[in-house]
C-alpha cells in the first residue's frame, strides 16, 4: 500500500499477443513488473511553470528502457494503460483540435514503440471514429462496432500475462461504438486467458474504482486491475479486493502505478501486498516533507483574506490523505511474506527522473513542428478589431509614452511579467496554444494578440490587468482605463493551481507593486513573503526531495 518510491523495472515483453518465442519456465523465482498509466489525456509533457512538474512521456520511456537494460533473464515488465490516452474531457474548439490530434498521435506512436498494452477510454474516441486510434490499436472486451483488439496473452520474460480491457457502458462514446455490460465480458475473457495459459491476468478498466470493485466482486481470477477513470492528480492507494490488486495511477502520467509480482519458483502468483522497509522509509520521508510544506502553506492561507477556499480545501484533503497513509505505513512489518507476494506503489515522475534522450529529442521536434504549423495557420487569420467606440490594446511602450505612466512602465520592466514571453521562447513553446495566452497581452481579444500576431504585445503587460487602453491613451482626461484596481480574479486567469503551484495573491503582489506602481497598496501589504521567494523555496525543495 505504498505510494511513492522507485522500483527496479525489468522489461522484456511486448503487447503482441504472441508467445511463440517464449523461453521455457525454469524452477527459479521470477518477477513481473507492471507499469500502469491511465488518462494521460493528450498530455505528452507537463507545463513547465510548476516548481516540480510531474509527468512526461520521456520519463515513462526512461523507466521502460532502464528496465530493458536491467533485464537478466529472471522476469520482465510490461507497460499498460487503462485508456484516456489521446484526449482530455474539456471541449476543444476547431482551432485547438488540430494541435490536440497531433498530440494524440504522438502519444499513440510513443506508447506503441514502448510496446504498451492500451485499453479503450471514452476520451480516446470522444470526437468521432475519425479521431479514434488506428484500427486494432486498442484492447476492449465489451465494445463493438469498430476494430478493437481482443484480450490476449503475451510473454513477458518467460511469464505468460493475459491482458483484457473494459469500458464502463455508462460513459458516452459516439457511434458506431456499442458498449455492453462489463461483467459478462470479463467473465468470458478471464476464462479464455486462463485456458490459453495465462499465469497473470491484468484488467485495464476504464471505470471508477467503485465500478471496478463491482466487476471484481462478480469476476474472480484477475490478478491486477488498473482503474482508468476519474484518476486525480494524487492517484490512489493500492488495495487488495476479492483477491485482486487494484491500482490507480494519477492523470497525465504525474504518478505511475507500479506493481511487482514476485512469483514462486513453480510459477505461482500471489496478491498479498508487502512494502519493504526501504520503500516505507523513502515514502515516509516524502510524506513528512510534504506535510511540513502543507502546514506552512495552510498557516499562510489562514492569514490571507483573499485565499481561494477551493484551493485551500484541496490542500487540506491532500494533507489528510498523506497523514492517513503515514499511519498505515507504520503498521507494516519488515519481514516479507513467503513467495509469492506483491508490491505496489505510485512513482512520481518528477525532475529527479531523467528524460529518455530519444523520446526527448522526438518530443522537441514534435513541439517545434506543431508550433510552426500553428504559427503558419495563425498568420492567415487576422486579429478581430474593436467595434467603433470599443478600446483596443496599445502595448506597454505606448503606455510609457505618457509622462504620467513612464515611471510605472520602467518599473514593470524589472518584474517577471516583463520576461514572460522569453520563458516560452527559450523552450520553443511561443506558438503553442497551451502557453501563448498567458505569456502575451490581450490574447484572443479584439485588437489584442493572437497566434502569429503578437507584435508589441508579448509579455504580461499593463493591459492584462488594467484592460485595453487605446481610448484612454487618446483622451486620458476623459476616458479612464477599463480596470483601475484589478483584483485577484485577474491573476487567477493564469495563476491556476495547475500552472502556478506557489501562487499566493499578496505575496505575488509584492513583486509587481512598488514606489511608481501602486505605492500605497504596496505599503499596506508591508513586509512578508514575495512570489519570488515562494517560487525559489519551492524549487529548492524540489531539488532536495528524497
Amino acid at each position: 500500500m505504498l505510494r511513492g518510491g522507485l522500483v527496479l523495472l525489468l522489461y522484456m515483453g511486448a503487447c503482441s499477443g504472441s508467445s511463440a518465442s517464449a523461453p521455457p519456465l525454469t524452477a527459479v523465482p521470477r518477477t513481473l513488473t507492471l507499469i500502469a498509466t491511465a488518462e494521460i489525456n493528450g498530455t505528452p509533457e507537463p507545463c513547465g511553470c510548476q516548481s516540480d512538474p510531474l509527468g512526461d512521456v520521456a520519463r515513462v520511456a526512461t523507466l521502460v528502457k532502464q528496465a530493458d537494460k536491467a533485464a537478466a533473464g529472471h522476469g520482465g515488465a510490461l507497460l499498460v494503460d487503462a485508456g484516456g490516452l489521446r484526449f482530455g474531457i474539456a471541449p476543444l474548439s476547431a482551432t485547438l483540435r488540430k494541435q490536440a490530434e497531433l498530440k494524440a498521435d504522438f502519444l499513440e506512436k510513443t506508447w506503441s514503440e514502448l510496446h504498451a498494452c492500451v485499453g479503450l477510454g471514452d476520451e480516446d474516441v470522444r470526437f468521432s471514429p475519425a479521431s479514434a486510434p488506428p484500427a486494432n490499436a486498442r484492447l476492449c472486451s465489451n465494445a463493438s462496432g469498430a476494430p478493437l483488439r481482443p484480450a490476449l496473452v503475451t510473454d513477458v520474460g518467460g511469464i505468460k500475462v493475459g491482458v483484457l480491457a473494459l469500458l464502463d457502458p455508462d460513459l458516452s462514446v459516439p457511434p458506431p461504438y456499442v458498449v455492453s455490460d462489463m461483467i459478462p465480458a470479463a467473465t468470458r475473457d478471464v476464462a479464455k486467458l486462463r485456458a490459453e495459459g495465462a499465469q497473470v491476468i491484468v484488467a485495464l478498466v476504464h471505470a471508477t474504482r467503485p465500478s471496478v470493485r463491482k466487476v471484481l466482486r462478480a469476476v474472480p481470477g484477475i490478478t491486477v486491475a488498473v482503474v482508468g477513470e476519474d484518476n486525480t492528480e494524487q492517484g490512489g492507494i493500492a488495495e487488495v479486493f476479492n483477491g485482486t490488486i487494484i491500482v490507480q495511477p494519477a492523470e497525465q502520467a504525474e504518478k505511475v502505478a507500479v506493481v511487482e509480482l514476485r512469483l514462486s519458483a513453480d510459477g505461482r502468483v500471489g496478491t498479498t501486498l508487502f512494502a519493504s522497509a526501504e520503500d516505507r522509509a523513502v515514502r515516509t520521508a516524502r510524506i513528512e516533507q510534504r506535510v511540513k510544506i502543507l502546514d506552512e502553506e495552510l498557516a499562510a492561507y489562514a492569514k490571507d483574506a483573499h485565499a481561494d477556499p477551493a484551493f485551500v480545501s484541496a490542500r487540506k484533503r491532500e494533507q489528510k490523505s498523506l497523514l492517513d497513509e503515514k499511519q498505515s505505513l507504520a503498521g507494516v512489518t519488515d519481514t516479507p511474506p513467503p513467495l509469492p507476494f506483491a508490491m505496489a506503489r505510485l512513482v512520481p515522475l518528477n525532475r529527479k527522473l531523467a528524460r529518455d534522450p530519444g523520446v526527448e529529442a522526438a518530443l522537441k521536434k514534435f513541439n517545434h513542428d506543431v508550433a510552426e504549423a500553428n504559427r503558419a495557420a495563425g498568420e492567415k487569420i487576422p486579429v478581430p478589431q474593436p467595434d467603433p467606440g470599443e478600446p483596443g490594446y496599445i502595448g506597454v511602450e505606448a503606455c510609457g509614452d505618457c509622462h504620467q505612466h513612464e515611471a510605472a512602465a520602467d518599473f514593470w520592466k524589472t518584474t517577471v511579467h516583463a520576461h514572460a514571453w522569453k520563458t516560452i521562447v527559450d523552450v520553443d513553446k511561443q506558438w503553442s496554444f497551451d502557453c501563448i495566452s498567458c505569456h502575451t497581452t490581450g490574447y484572443g481579444q479584439k485588437g489584442g494578440s493572437a497566434m502569429a500576431h503578437v507584435d508589441g504585445l508579448t509579455d504580461v503587460q499593463c493591459e492584462v490587468c488594467h484592460g485595453p487602453g487605446s481610448l484612454h491613451a487618446a483622451k486620458p482626461k476623459v476616458v479612464k482605463m477599463p480596470v483601475i484596481a484589478p483584483d485577484q480574479r485577474v491573476c487567477k486567469t493564469c495563476h491556476t493551481p495547475e500552472h502556478s503551484d506557489t501562487f499566493s495573491y499578496e505575496a505575488y503582489l509584492r513583486d509587481i507593486l512598488g514606489p511608481t506602481h501602486g505605492a500605497k497598496k504596496r505599503a499596506a501589504l508591508g513586509e512578508g513573503p514575495t512570489g519570488h521567494a515562494l517560487r525559489t523555496a519551492a524549487l529548492e525543495r524540489a531539488k532536495s526531495a528524497p
